[in-house]
This record gives structure tokens, sequence and C-alpha cells, in this order.
């Protein structure tokens, strides 16, 4: 967007750049006049009365406007958009500036990360966390455009909206077929102190670049307190040796950031804290940090329990914010793949 032109007028095409407040806000902090603009017009996706009500209104521009649009939905946008009379287009890399009524308009593509009930009429729940693998996803998504709302909160775990009985009747169908994960839950945290809880187990933390996001995420909820130890916020080298038992060698020979590291302090808190199950995260948030060999996002998670270690590396993108947010989703998605009854306890 031009330094010297700020839009008055907002439009947001896409349930996920609004309705996941994390992603939101950081559009928000990327856009700061997004918050500023005089109007907000919203639309969960660009169907056919969206796409009739967004080319009116850029039709009879009367003040500088933006709009930011899923990729998915940005090629249909646009060729109607190029059919407008009176129009000068401008394409850009990720999306185009335009003038039409002396009017600036501005066009950003965004993207974000970017047991099923038997009938969803015959029960209440409308609302699934869905977990599975990106591709699926987003076949998944396809399927189901017109028919739920759907929220990206991480490329592997999506939360849906079903809206209608064609949209069940797909999300059955397709469960059937894939390997995707269905849980009937209005939240994951909440699922999981229930699941610890009947379990009779415990959970900690040790976490570094989060700064004890992901202890925030679970004590939020009520009843936490029954399956929570504790955490570390390990954030110096010094306080990861002394602390967590974290080697000077392995902290010289591989760095913080490292899944050596992470395995380390996973031991740590283990010890600690005396808990059945075991989480810890280290990586480079930024804006500074980044290395020769480890860039801004580079984050390593580990997940252990009785019986089994997992250490992942992540590329997270975004601002310091953003990455923090996604390295602790992508914790709870880890525990949630090491417990193996916990897809079954719902």
């Amino acid at each position: 967007m031009s330094k010297l032109i700020v839009p008055n007028s907002i439009i947001i095409i896409g349930a996920t750049l609004y309705i996941d407040g994390v992603q939101f806000n950081y559009l928000q902090r990327e856009y700061p006049y997004i918050i500023t603009a005089s109007t907000i017009k919203r639309f969960p996706r660009l169907d056919e009365h969206s796409l009739a009500k967004t080319v009116e209104i850029i039709k009879n521009l009367q003040s500088h406007s933006a709009i930011f649009i899923l990729a998915k939905y940005y090629d249909k946008l646009l060729s109607h958009i190029e059919k407008l009379e009176n129009i000068s287009i401008n394409y850009k890399e990720n999306g185009v500036i335009a003038t039409i009524n002396n009017y600036s308009l501005r066009i950003k593509k965004i993207a974000p990360f970017n047991k099923l009930a038997e009938s969803v009429y015959k029960s209440p729940i409308n609302k699934f966390k869905v977990f599975g693998k990106e591709e699926e996803l987003q076949r998944l998504e396809d399927e189901l455009e017109k028919h739920a709302i759907i929220v990206k909160v991480l490329p592997t775990w999506y939360h849906l909206k079903i809206e209608d009985s064609i949209g069940e009747k797909i999300l059955i169908e397709y469960a059937k077929k894939s390997s995707i994960k269905i849980l009937p839950i209005p939240s994951v945290t909440a699922a999981l102190i229930k699941y610890l809880k009947a379990k009779n187990k415990t959970i900690s933390f040790a976490e570094s670049c989060t700064g004890g996001l992901l202890s925030f995420k679970l004590t939020k909820k009520a009843g936490a307190s029954d399956v929570f130890n504790g955490s570390i916020v390990s954030y110096s080298n010094e306080i990861k040796k002394q602390w967590l038992g974290v080697k000077e060698e392995t902290l010289k020979q591989y760095g913080a950031v490292s899944k050596e590291c992470v395995a380390e302090m996973l031991l740590g808190i283990e010890k600690k804290a005396n808990a059945d199950i075991a989480v810890a995260i280290s990586g480079i948030a930024g804006p500074s940090g980044a290395t020769e060999n480890k860039d801004v996002g580079t984050v390593f998670i580990g997940v252990k329990n009785k019986e089994q270690t997992t250490i992942q590396e992540h590329h997270f993108c975004g601002d310091r914010n953003f990455i923090q947010e996604q390295a602790a989703r992508k914790a709870i998605e880890m525990i949630l793949y090491l417990e193996k009854d916990f897809f079954e306890f719902f």
C-alpha cells in the first residue's frame, strides 16, 4: 500500500483473515491503517453474492479503498474487476493497484497458513477441529467451499463451522476416504485438559522463544491446575544449563536453537517437574537473532511422554508475535499426536 494514500474503506474476503483473532491481529500489525478505516466490510467467502457486492462497491468508489482477499479467490475477483469500465490497473507481485473514479484501489491477496456427530441437525454440534496432512485439508477446503466457514489454525489444523446438511455429508464422506482426524470440540486446549485428567497424566513445558505463551494457552482454561505441573521459561543459555541441565558442550557445538538442545531441555523439564508429558521449544522469533545457518522463524519443538519422544524442526513466517503463536499451536498439535489415545477419546 502506498505510504501516501491511506484507504478509508476496506473489504476483507475470506473467513480465515478475520475470524482467527491472531491472524487478523497480524494483518493489523502489517497494515495498521485497517483499524483506522471508516468502513470495514467482511465476507466469509467469494460466493456470487459477495462477488456482486464487491464489484458494485468498486464501481461506485467514493474513497480510497483496499481489498484483502484469500489467494484462492484472487483470480476470480480480478477477472471481474478487469471488465469494469474506466478502470486502470497496475499489476504487482501480490496484488494490483487500480484507479477508478479518481480513487485508489489496492487489492492484496493473502495466503495465511495460511468422532463426528451422527448428524449435525440431530445434534447442536456444528463446530469441529480437523487435523491432517496439509494437502488433504486443502482438498477438504475445496470440497466444502460454500458449505462451511473454514479457519486455518495451522496448515495442518483447521476449525470448521458446518453450515448445512451438504457440508455435513461432505465432511463425513471425506473422513472415510482420507486420514484426517475430526473432533467435535469447541476448544483443543480444554479438550486436552479433559483428556489428561481422565488419563491421570500431568504435563510441563520448557519454553524459550515462546516465552511462556504455551503455558498461558493451557492455564487460561479451567481445570488446568489438575494436569499442569508448571513450566520453565529458559531464555538465556545460562538458565538452560542451570535449571534444565543442558550441557555446555551441547550449546557450543549445536547452539540453543537445535534438536540436541531441545532433547536435553525435554529431559530437564521432565525430571524437574516429574511430568508424564514434557514439551520443549527453542527457536528464533526475530526480528533479530538469525545466523548463517538458521533463519528467523526456525523453531525446534520437542514432545516426550513415557513411551516415546518426537522433535521437529519448523520454519514459520511472520513477525515475532506471529512466529511465537504458530510455535505454540504446533506444540499443542504435536502433543495430541504423541498421545495415541487422544483422537479416540472424544
